[in-house]
């Protein structure tokens, strides 16, 4: 605090006396004047943020744009232009969204099998050049025995060894 010089306390207390008719003693008019002092301090800056409030609600009433329409549907394509293009971006971003999501799934999914079946890349010419049928509700690959000359086609023909008594499906040379 800083001390404020007797006639200022002198005057303090005199105010106070006048008006309540009470003495006070030194230590309340100097608590007296110090609050005073502040409150002053504290006014002058709130008349400060009042000002700059009113300056900046005038320069945002002098930005706003007033618009009139002749009729409906002007107001409607009006309305439209300006939210039309974030709208379609919105929609365009949420589609791609949802591909890459689905694909990173698919991607995880594709990669689990791999990891759990080794040897699953072999099968890939199977795969792309087997014909798959459906019989009886079950789907079966269609295969041909091998003919006597010609070439092997994957996924098209078998092998039979019959001293072994199995069949013998080709994947592909490594």
């Amino acid at each position: 605090m800083n001390s404020p010089e007797p006639n200022r306390l002198t005057q303090t207390r005199g105010k106070y006396a006048a008006k309540y008719g009470h003495e006070i003693d030194d230590w309340s008019a100097l608590f007296l004047s110090e609050t005073q002092e502040h409150f002053l301090s504290l006014e002058t800056r709130v008349g400060k943020s009042i000002a700059a409030i009113d300056r900046a609600a005038l320069e945002l009433k002098g930005r706003k744009r007033h618009l009139q329409f002749q009729d409906r549907w002007q107001a409607l394509f009006y309305g439209l232009g300006v939210s039309a293009p974030f709208s379609i971006a919105g929609i365009v971003v949420s589609v791609l969204f949802y591909v890459l999501i689905r694909h990173g799934q698919q991607y995880v999914e594709r990669q689990r099998i791999l990891e759990q079946y080794p040897d699953a890349p072999a099968y890939r010419l199977i795969m792309q050049h087997g014909k798959i049928i459906k019989h009886d509700g079950v789907l079966y690959l269609q295969l041909v025995p091998l003919p006597k000359n010609g070439e092997v086609q994957i996924g098209r023909h078998y092998l039979y060894d019959s001293q072994a008594r199995r069949v013998l499906v080709p994947l592909g040379s490594q």
